[in-house]
């Protein structure tokens, strides 16, 4: 009965437009009121402050601030035009190269949308003209943007890291081999495209060229090189790491490639500032609502209902939900809400934490370009100037991709756990 009428009032704010955030506080609060003990009136606000007063939390807003100074500067230019250097005269190398631009991006950047509009419009184009359909195009970007969720620094492997108590740089390690088996299905399904239909190549371009590219890139590959390499070899923690990568970012942008100037940054943070109050206020109601769950023992009435299933059954059931929550709400939003549920009746049935939050943000990746409300999805109808019946036709064969991708993930644990 608690858990119905939750669930009622979260959907009944959510259908009157409520942010999810108050769908959470209405529902949280509700339950307290009618089910839960009596407690304090200042307890929930404590345990909101509580769930943003943490220092791992901090490396969020600074990879977000990163991303943006990033996405607006000649970072993603510069890396396209040495990646098509490299792979632009195979066949299917511009598409190829597009993958690997936004791969490589990802692991400036954390963040899915950066990429669209950061790499989006400059390879577009260039898809189209070579001989690809728009929808293609499309799908490839969109799809291929959702790396920078995988490959660190994700900011939603931070993110299920913090909610579970887990190490943040072992989901950065599990996020690595992941994102290389997709940029990889994404690149053997390009090969096979352009081949299939014919599609032709760009000059192959000279070796002096190709190091002009790379010196001219050299600035954008230190980021990831710096900053992972500071983590993994324990000079830095992932917080120390993400304020340097906003130093890095905007040395490199103001100084070096000088897209940006110092007075466009006081705009850059208020933007960053905006996308980051909406995601602390977001965990803070997270926060309340998994004590509320906590206390109500939904977790381990889950566990105990589901505790005769398989490892395998239980996955493919953590699959099921996580896409279907992927088409309705964003990813951040099914991290903070399902992760704290679900972690404790995978731990009881044997299934690995770090194997566990790669399977997770997989899902939430696909959840940005399903239907009908993947977020990439309407970043790109503005971006590229599309219809929605033409953006979703685009990238459905790469949902499909991608879903190949997360039963790989998550049926053989090994490719999430290999460099643990």
């Amino acid at each position: 009965m608690p858990a119905i009428v939750f669930s009622a009032v979260a959907l009944l704010a959510l259908l009157m437009s409520a942010p999810i955030f108050l769908a959470i506080l209405a529902a949280t609060v509700v339950g307290f009121e009618v089910f839960a003990p009596p407690i304090p009136s200042m307890v929930l606000p404590q345990r909101m402050i509580d769930g943003v007063n943490r220092f791992a939390l901090v490396a969020i807003p600074l990879f977000i601030f990163a991303a943006d100074i990033i996405s607006r500067g000649q970072i993603g230019k510069r890396l396209v035009v040495l990646t098509e250097s490299m792979t632009g005269h195979i066949t299917g190398g511009v598409a190829i190269a597009t993958a690997g631009a936004c791969a490589i991006f990802g692991a400036m950047s954390g963040i899915g949308p950066a990429a669209v509009v950061s790499i989006g419009p400059i390879v577009f184009p260039s898809l189209v003209r070579q001989g690809y359909s728009r929808g293609f195009a499309v799908g490839l970007i969109l799809s291929a943007s959702t790396l920078a969720m995988l490959v660190p620094p994700s900011v939603a492997m931070i993110l299920y890291a913090i909610e579970t108590n887990n190490s943040v740089g072992a989901m950065f390690l599990a996020g690595l081999t992941t994102g290389a088996v997709f940029t990889l299905v994404l690149g053997v399904y390009s090969y096979v495209y352009a081949r299939v239909r014919d599609i032709g190549k760009s000059p192959k371009a000279s070796w002096r060229d190709r190091m002009i590219a790379l010196r001219r890139a050299g600035w954008a590959l230190g980021l990831p090189v710096i900053v992972l390499g500071s983590i993994y070899t324990g000079a830095a923690t992932p917080t120390e790491a993400a304020a340097f990568a906003c130093v890095y970012a905007m040395f490199v942008e103001t100084l070096i490639y000088r897209q940006l100037r110092i007075r466009d940054l006081p705009k850059i943070s208020a933007a960053s500032a905006q996308t980051i109050a909406i995601l602390l206020i977001l965990i803070a109601a997270g926060t309340v609502m998994t004590y509320f769950m906590t206390l109500m023992q939904y977790p381990v009435k889950i566990s105990q209902a589901i505790g005769g299933f398989a490892p395998e059954t239980l996955l493919a059931m953590i699959n099921f939900a996580f896409l279907i929550a992927g088409m309705f709400i964003d990813p951040n939003s099914a991290i903070i809400v399902m992760a704290p549920l679900i972690y404790q009746s995978a731990m009881a049935v044997g299934i690995d934490p770090i194997h566990l939050g790669a399977v997770v943000v997989v899902n939430v990746s696909i959840g940005m370009i399903t239907p009908p409300f993947g977020l990439n999805l309407f970043i790109g109808m503005t971006t590229f100037r599309l219809g929605y019946g033409e953006a979703v036709k685009g990238v459905l064969p790469f949902v499909g991709l991608m879903i190949l991708v997360l039963l790989l993930v998550t049926y053989i644990p090994a490719i999430s756990l290999f460099l643990l």
